[in-house]
């Protein structure tokens, strides 16, 4: 079975690993006062960001670079299911970041972000409580299709590793 190659192996796990922090962080924020929750949420919009920036990369990467072509077992329907979810991925995977930036650029009152200590970035987009408040609700309702999406996409994986005993796991893994 082929593989990808090494460039989207890394983008594949480096986006991965970032989207799992993301969501730890902003669950151990969560029921924190906004004096304490400020510790996990720069590092979660920093994380954000990131995000952003290596997908872009990734679609742009793919669009020039084929994936390798599926098994003939996974035909119709599998197949079908597997592109919906990676389409979603990456529709989802764009639209968290943006709404995240709307949400907290919007609302009149953004400090500039702390990229570790290299740089900081202003992301202030001028005062609109009606833009921050819609990609504030967007911002939360597109959490759940994420995860979602993501145990779909695990799941899917582990299924065609060991159930249809195909060596999927070896096509992403580095």
């Amino acid at each position: 079975m082929s593989k990808y190659n090494k460039i989207a192996i890394l983008f594949h796990w480096t986006i991965a690993i970032l989207i799992v922090a993301n969501i730890l962080l902003a669950t151990l924020a969560e029921d924190l006062p906004r004096a304490g929750r400020a510790v996990y949420m720069n590092p979660h919009k920093v994380i954000g960001i990131s995000i952003l920036i290596l997908t872009v990369g990734r679609i742009l990467w793919r669009l020039g670079h084929r994936p390798p072509t599926l098994p003939g077992q996974l035909a119709g329907l599998q197949a079908t299911a597997g592109r919906t979810v990676h389409v979603l991925f990456y529709i989802i995977i764009v639209l968290m970041p943006l709404t995240g930036w709307l949400m907290i650029g919007a609302n009149g009152k953004a400090a500039p972000v702390d990229f570790f200590g290299l740089f900081t970035a202003d992301l202030a987009v001028g005062k609109n409580a009606a833009l921050a408040e819609v990609a504030h609700n967007g911002h939360e309702f597109l959490a759940t299709p994420l995860i979602i999406l993501i145990g779909l996409h695990v799941l899917g994986a582990l299924k065609h590793q060991f159930i249809d005993r195909m060596p999927f796991l070896q096509r992403m893994w580095p």
